[in-house]
This record gives structure tokens, sequence and C-alpha cells, in this order.
């Protein structure tokens, strides 16, 4: 018989209580494309809890990108802005949903075969 695991231990990594605006993009079943303000309300390197006022369907392929202003993207140092994940879950809390996502790739993989600046 296997053992349950709690929520916690079956995490591969720490999540951050951190707030994050991002804009979710997506298409709809009719093939249009979207625009969706959001707003992260914990994150990973594997994913992310999102609160939004769209409801997702489970398994929906979703980008996400971190509003980033008043800078040139190509002056910024390396970074990540632009996240491919997948909706494991969308729950309706008051008048937001809140999307429980995957990344595509853990933000760890994204940044580890970056070279560093640092001696």
């Amino acid at each position: 018989m296997r053992a349950r695991l709690s929520v916690a231990e079956r995490r591969e990594w720490d999540r951050l209580p951190i707030s994050i605006p991002f804009f979710v993009r997506g298409r709809k079943f009719t093939g249009e494309e979207f625009l969706e303000f959001a707003t992260a309300l914990n994150l990973s390197a594997g994913g992310v809890l999102l609160a939004t006022k769209r409801y997702f369907d489970p398994g929906s392929q979703i980008s996400l990108e971190v509003p980033i202003a008043l800078v040139n993207k190509a002056q910024l140092p390396r970074s990540v802005s632009l996240l491919h994940a997948t909706v494991l879950r969308c729950t309706p809390d008051r008048q937001y949903f809140l999307l429980g996502l995957r990344f595509e790739e853990p933000l760890v993989a994204a940044s580890s075969g970056l070279e560093s600046d640092q001696p």
C-alpha cells in the first residue's frame, strides 16, 4: 500500500509568497488570442499560483509575461520575462479564479545555462 504524501512533501521547490503582476496570453476555443492581467500570489521554480478573472480549463497551455517598464529589454542583464505554463487546476475564489500552473521548464533550468558575470 502506497503512503499518501502531503502537498508540502510532494513539492519539488519551495514557494515564495510574493505578489508579481503578469500578462497572461492564450487562445480561446475559437482560436482567437486573448490577453489578461493577473497577479501571482506565490511562486516557485516549478510553477505559480495566479489570481485571474478568467476561468481556464485544466490542461490549457498559456504564456506568462512579466511586465517590464521604462527599459529596453535588450539592455537588461540575462533574465527570464516570458514563461510557458500548463493549467493544473482552476478554483473559484470570490471574484477571482486561482490557477495552479506548472512551468514548461523550471526556472532553475532556464537560468542554469546562463554564464555568470561574477568571478
